[in-house]
């Protein structure tokens, strides 16, 4: 009698790295797979992060500092491949996804969890996505790309003001240490000095705000496929986020909305997405219009609500790449679920100057007591509370305090760095292994050609 084994069973031989640290995309990717009896490995940038100490993880490796030294991470990462075999290595953000992406024919043995070419050409440029957007006939603000020099009161005439000053790339190859920015304008002066500041051409471009008047409200959309065709898709919004933009700490379930989905569809198809993403749309809270902002083609910050409501994209992530044989994933979820990202919410708290920061203990009591009740009441869960395990969320926790002193003025100190040199840590073992002379020239040439191309 031939023995039938299980799903989980079958998962529990693969060996997965996952790149990052974060306490919200690379988390929850951690707990998803290590509850499907994956063999977890880590290499993190925060070599202290509290989501290293996850249950799920079985090793953690400290390599170079990717974007400082990227020619050494890079060879690092082929040695580390060669010495676990890893079936497959999940890059949970744009910082080890681009220069893995670059590298792709040259890291022998090496299977990537990228979202495939055209996915990569068209979701990681603004510019591109907007004009993807516009083929497809999926709205987007108007808008257009700044070269250095570039008159703001023209730009003002045709966009009024406030407006968005974008990057076109949140990270390049070349600069993998410095996030693009995306900064709102709200006077000329101000339009002025930042258009002065630009040095290179068609690196940013304006956008419209939308909605001009009235409240806006920031949607995301996120969806997992296989070649294009969508196995699962999950709707959020925003309900809090960072002041001034940014990150958002509390979300809620909501229905798909037809439309969007339809517009999702279609970009999806499009660019024959091979993976996961998370498309971000801000909608007018008067008329129900809406936009299409980013696409985000990776693991997304958002990520902990849907698969806390069963909707596991790291699983598809994985059955994408590797395929298990699985017939099919849940799709089904509830909505009107509320999503807190607990220690966000307290750091946006401290960095809202508006705000007394020596009120922080009470706010943050507060703050926990109500989260627990609500979870255990069943209508919000938590992006890092997770009954089978618990240690990163009491660690970040904990580590909320030191955040605090060092902005209070009566306990002002400089913030320790915390990484080292990589000479400095045993698995510098890794760097050198295979040609890793040859290795920096093809690295230096990919990345002439993408200077061209861009």
């Amino acid at each position: 009698m031939t023995k039938q084994v299980s799903n989980n069973e079958a998962q529990t031989h693969r060996r997965v790295l996952l790149i990052g640290d974060d306490m919200r995309a690379f988390l929850a990717c951690a707990r998803s797979l290590g509850r499907q009896g994956v063999e977890v490995h880590a290499a993190p940038f925060d070599w202290h992060a509290p989501a290293l100490t996850s249950k799920y993880i079985r090793k953690v490796h400290y390599l170079p500092r990717v974007g400082s030294w990227t020619k050494s991470w890079l060879s690092s990462m082929r040695g580390l491949n060669k010495a676990h075999n890893f079936d497959l290595v999940i890059p949970c953000c744009e910082r080890s996804l681009l220069p893995l992406f670059a590298q792709r024919d040259q890291l022998e043995g090496f299977k990537v969890a990228h979202p495939g070419e055209m996915a990569m050409a068209r979701f990681f440029d603004k510019i591109e996505t907007r004009s993807l957007a516009t083929e497809l006939e999926v709205a987007v603000a108007p808008g257009e790309a700044v070269a250095p020099g570039a008159d703001a009161d023209e730009l003002i005439a045709r966009y009024g003001l406030p407006l968005m000053l974008k990057a076109r790339r949140s990270y390049s190859v070349q600069s993998l240490e410095v996030r693009g920015d995306v900064v709102a304008i709200a006077t000329r002066e101000a339009l002025i000095e930042a258009l002065a500041a630009i040095e290179d051409e068609d690196v940013y471009f304006v956008e419209q705000v939308f909605p001009q008047q009235g409240a806006a409200e920031g949607l995301g959309v996120s969806v997992a496929a296989r070649n294009g065709s969508i196995l699962a898709a999950f709707q959020h919004k925003r309900l809090t986020e960072k002041p001034g933009g940014g990150s958002s700490s509390v979300r809620i379930s909501e229905e798909l909305d037809e439309k969007m989905l339809t517009a999702v569809t279609r970009l999806t198809e499009a660019v024959k997405l091979n993976g996961v993403a998370m498309y971000e749309f801000r909608r007018s809270a008067d008329t129900g219009k809406w936009v299409l902002l980013e696409v985000n083609a990776r693991p997304w910050g958002s990520m902990p609500l849907p698969l806390a409501l069963g909707v596991d994209f790291p699983a598809m992530l994985l059955d994408v790449h590797l395929p298990s044989g699985r017939g099919s994933f849940k799709r089904e979820y509830r909505t009107g679920v509320v999503g807190r990202n607990l220690m966000l919410s307290m750091i946006h708290y401290i960095e809202d100057d508006s705000r007394p920061n020596r009120f922080l203990p009470f706010f943050a009591i507060g703050e926990t007591v109500q989260h627990l009740v609500r979870c255990m009441r069943g209508v919000e869960v938590s992006d890092s509370f997770v009954w089978d395990d618990l240690k990163p969320a009491f660690l970040e926790y904990f580590a909320l305090g030191g955040r605090f002193l060092r902005r209070n003025k009566w306990f002002k100190q400089g913030k320790p760095e915390r990484r080292v040199l990589p000479s400095q840590r045993d698995d510098q073992q890794y760097v050198g292994a295979g040609n890793e002379r040859e290795l920096d020239s093809q690295f230096d040439q990919r990345n002439s050609n993408d200077r061209k191309v861009s």
